[in-house]
């Protein structure tokens, strides 16, 4: 099917999307992380250029509430949508009506979203009702993957995607006792040779599975799929790297890395018994 007849299909009603959006997204963004178990993410305006300025949150301007997969597929109120269309073709014009500035995104659940400077607050009744119209569009729901189990619920399955990788892998190694490894990248796909990693090509730790699959908080899934999020299209599998990173991380940051392994152990007791 085309990509215009596809469009076509899961679209929703324009009286619907430009409620929705002048909202920035908010409410059918919290209706659809709930029905999908996906990640809610919020894009921000920022005034400075500098990705690295420390700028307060209270001096951001919030352009639009959406969800995304843990790759680069946002579900948005304009349908299912790449990265590069959702940045050129909606952040991109918002952030231009406040000037000269930079775009942060960034994750929460849906108990943070209240805690935010948002223009527009979640509103019960309006995520009742985008529920309602959402789970009505079975073609829309259609083009959005499912999570794979284990479902560790979504913002805690990113904190262990950006940082804490390791101390999962590790306490699934202690539980399940399958084994923890690294993925090195060797090659990048274009556009993707900024992702963030080791001299070595580290980038991401998870455990073996005896068929071959890999697991980690996003749950249990080829390791072609789990190196494509990352950008990664030619890699190695290392036990010894994941070890290297686990020491690091114990002498390095001994109180971040406990306390990281001690909560992905309770995650995986309550979520992988399921």
């Amino acid at each position: 099917m085309g990509q215009a007849k596809l469009k076509q299909r899961t679209a929703f009603a324009p009286a619907l999307v430009n409620e929705w959006e002048a909202e920035d997204g908010v409410n059918f963004a919290v209706a659809l992380a709930r029905v999908t178990g996906w990640l809610l993410h919020v894009d921000w305006w920022v005034p400075s250029l500098d990705p690295d300025n420390n700028v307060p949150l209270e001096d951001c301007k919030p352009l639009r509430v959406y969800v995304a997969d843990n790759g680069s597929r946002i579900f948005d109120v304009r349908g299912n949508r790449s990265l590069g269309d959702f940045i050129h073709r909606t952040i991109r014009p918002i952030a231009m009506r406040h000037g000269m500035g930079g775009v942060r995104t960034r994750y929460y659940a849906e108990s943070a979203l209240a805690t935010l400077p948002l223009r527009c607050a979640p509103d019960p009744a309006k995520i009742n009702s985008a529920a309602k119209a959402i789970e009505a569009n079975t073609a829309y729901l259609a083009s959005i993957p499912k999570r794979l189990a284990p479902c560790v619920p979504a913002a805690e399955a990113a904190v262990y995607t950006f940082g804490r990788c390791a101390a999962f892998a590790e306490a699934m190694r202690v539980l399940t006792g399958l084994d923890p490894v690294a993925l090195l990248a060797i090659r990048f796909e274009p556009g993707a040779e900024g992702t963030e990693h080791g001299a070595d090509g580290y980038v991401h730790s998870f455990v073996l599975h005896p068929d071959g699959m890999g697991e980690d908080s996003w749950g249990k899934a080829d390791v072609r799929e789990i190196a494509q999020r990352f950008g990664v299209v030619e890699f190695r599998l290392s036990r010894e790297a994941h070890g290297r990173v686990v020491s690091n991380l114990q002498r390095n940051s001994p109180e971040l890395y406990e306390t990281a392994f001690a909560k992905a152990k309770e995650l995986i007791q309550t979520y992988r018994q399921q």
